[in-house]
């Protein structure tokens, strides 16, 4: 009888600390500009990890990295990319502070101790309930998706990324008609035009 006691005094505690965290919640609201609880942060992380099958935990990537291999997934990286996670890979950009969660800093070990099956699981399937979309075609690896294995190169490459590297993207970033005519501009305008 004093098992059930203590099991039911544990459930009441349970359910009323489940309460208050969702009232607490409800009262705050759910902005994606407020920074996720610890509580948050454990469940999305627990979920992220047990959404990743073990066949692609296992898997490595084919291409070994080079200056040829990194500067392809440099190049994707900033074309597609940096838009949410930044060409350092931060995530502080205008659309990763508008995102819940916000996008990873793949700079630190969060990201770098992640296998490259892993990498290539989030990219090809994305994140649900998450801003990272799914660029996958197909439901299942292929080792011949070379963009994506540069890419897990280029994440790999992050931490020591050059500041010369940093401009170059930067001329890589997708731009709109008005930023192309406001470079155009001002290369006339340096060239006394």
């Amino acid at each position: 009888m004093r098992l059930w006691k203590a099991l039911a005094i544990v459930l009441i505690l349970v359910v009323a600390i489940a309460v208050a965290y969702a009232a607490e919640l409800i009262h705050r609201g759910f902005s994606a500009q407020a920074q996720p609880s610890a509580i948050e942060t454990v469940i999305a992380t627990t979920a992220r990890k047990l959404a990743v099958p073990s066949d692609y935990r296992n898997l490595r990537n084919p291409y070994p990295a080079s200056p040829e291999i990194i500067q392809a997934g440099m190049e994707h990286f900033a074309d597609h990319c940096s838009t949410c996670h930044a060409n350092n890979g931060s995530g502080d950009t205008l659309f990763g502070k508008g995102l819940y969660p916000k996008p990873p800093d793949m700079r630190k070990p969060e990201t770098q101790n992640k296998s490259d099956g892993e990498l290539y699981y989030i990219i090809e399937n994305g994140v649900r309930l998450s801003g990272m979309p799914a660029f996958s075609q197909v439901p299942y690896p292929n080792p011949n998706d070379a963009e994506t294995w540069h890419l897990i190169v280029f994440i790999r490459h992050l931490p020591t990324l050059s500041d010369q590297e940093l401009a170059t993207m930067s001329t890589l970033n997708p731009k709109t008609e008005a930023d192309r005519q406001e470079e155009k501009d001002e290369q006339e305008f340096l060239q006394g035009k």
